[in-house]
């Protein structure tokens, strides 16, 4: 939501109110219980009250209808609660009436009419340098993964005025927009970058055991030997399609999740909707989003002093904001209570997170992570699967989301091998190696001559 985040002129501390009843009660040495239990089921009430006003607030007309058949159950005659259901299922055929008369698909209409509208803003009580793209952050960036023929640097959008475009100063403390430029001449059909990663995932449990919980390769023949596949001894929950891949997760993001199973995520229908309805993708991503930022923080023991809108990883990421100054977005995104706020604090709390305490993981730096994997993450189709089934994949390649969007292109790109019957010259690597199918790897080549200095 975006409101101040003085929120006592919007809704009162609930913990604060728990814990007055309780030393009113020590206080006084009352011993009658019906007092204690009256004044709980207040606060009970007033949750509800205020979750289904700010359900109303984000046309989650769905949830709040969901939300509001709980709260009836323990207050079946409360009229503040009965008016804002009948508000809520005003609001619910509304949509799906004119969504109907527009001429939507009835296999739309349940996925239209289940999900919420945000607009994605700055939370301007967050501290600002949250928001900041250093230069240190950039020289690192190249240091590590930009060696070859390119590099990331400060990009100004828009017509020239008054000569050439420079690059933003790299004095700053903020180097504003990225992009990446080559550092020579780039023949037309060159490999610039074949971006692996670590945090592509798809609706398919890593339980299943049919593709590299690391680098999501599948794992099922004939593409993979059964002989080469390793599944770690500490939980035997997930599967790895080589001993790099194994390594990688084994000293990073696999602490965090070993022993702890997030099935849930896929199998509950909450999440999963009802013929199509919701979507399951931003909290799987999170999840390994996350697991990769704590399993970094714990291996540097800056577990308690790190924010994770600093670590790297999210750092680069940029949301699509509006401009400055402008109050208004034009685009409402769409929001689920689940989704985005249930599943994600499930998440932190199974990971060991206090979220009740734990200013670092509140809400809105939840929702800010979440606007930067949906402006940054990118999806594709594969069936390299025992089924042959097609999955969605969604992969956070943490380098090739640097490259601009442009109308006239000169760069090419492919994620996931759709199916099996495509060239082998899909899967090379830099080196001409080959990469394993259905993989999260983005290869990205020249589509024509590419000039020293260009973007």
């Amino acid at each position: 939501m975006n409101m101040s985040r003085n929120t006592d002129l919007y809704l009162p501390d609930l913990g604060t109110l728990s814990r007055e009843s309780v030393s009113k009660r020590l206080r006084l040495r009352v011993s009658c219980d019906a007092i204690l239990r009256d004044e709980l089921q207040s606060i009970h009430r007033n949750a509800y009250y205020h979750l289904l006003n700010g359900l109303i607030g984000c046309a989650a007309f769905w949830d709040g209808l969901t939300v509001s058949k709980a709260a009836l159950e323990n207050f079946p005659k409360n009229a503040d609660i009965l008016e804002m259901r009948d508000n809520l299922k005003e609001g619910f055929l509304d949509r799906h009436n004119g969504l109907e008369s527009l001429g939507a698909r009835e296999k739309d209409l349940v996925s239209l009419t289940r999900t919420g509208k945000i607009y994605q803003k700055k939370y301007p009580w967050i501290d600002p340098e949250l928001y900041l793209r250093t230069p240190g952050l950039v020289n690192a960036i190249n240091r590590i993964h930009f060696k070859g023929n390119c590099e990331v640097r400060s990009v100004v959008f828009g017509p020239r005025k008054g000569g050439p475009v420079k690059e933003a100063t790299r004095g700053q403390k903020d180097v504003g927009p990225l992009g990446i430029f080559a550092t020579r001449d780039i023949a037309e059909d060159e490999k610039i970058m074949v971006d692996t990663s670590i945090t592509g995932t798809s609706e398919i449990s890593p339980s299943k055991l049919e593709h590299c919980d690391a680098c999501h390769a599948t794992l099922c023949p004939p593409y993979m030997h059964f002989a080469n596949i390793i599944i770690p001894d500490c939980c035997n929950e997930v599967a790895y399609c080589s001993r790099e891949c194994y390594e990688r997760a084994k000293y990073g993001y696999h602490k965090v999740l070993c022993g702890k199973s997030f099935d849930w995520l896929y199998d509950n229908p909450e999440i999963q909707g009802k013929k199509g309805a919701g979507s399951c993708w931003r909290p799987i991503l999170f999840l390994r989003v996350v697991a990769v930022v704590l399993g970094d923080f714990r291996r540097n023991n800056d577990l308690l002093d790190q924010h994770p809108l600093k670590h790297p990883l999210i750092a680069r990421m940029a949301a699509n904001y509006p401009p400055p100054g402008k109050i208004q977005p034009e685009i409402a995104h769409d929001w689920q209570f689940f989704e985005n706020v249930v599943a994600p604090n499930r998440i932190l709390m199974q990971l060991g997170i206090d979220i009740f305490t734990d200013p670092k993981w509140a809400p809105e730096v939840i929702q800010t992570i979440y606007w930067r994997m949906e402006n940054n993450a990118n999806m594709a189709v594969t069936d390299l699967t025992p089924s042959g089934a097609k999955i969605n994949m969604v992969n956070l390649n943490q380098n090739y989301l640097f490259f601009n969007h442009s109308c006239e292109p000169n760069v090419s790109w492919h994620g996931a091998v759709p199916d099996g019957n495509v060239s082998v010259d899909w899967l090379k690597g830099m080196n001409g190696e080959i990469i394993k199918p259905g993989c999260s790897a983005v290869w990205c080549s020249a589509a024509r001559d590419i000039k020293k200095g260009e973007e």
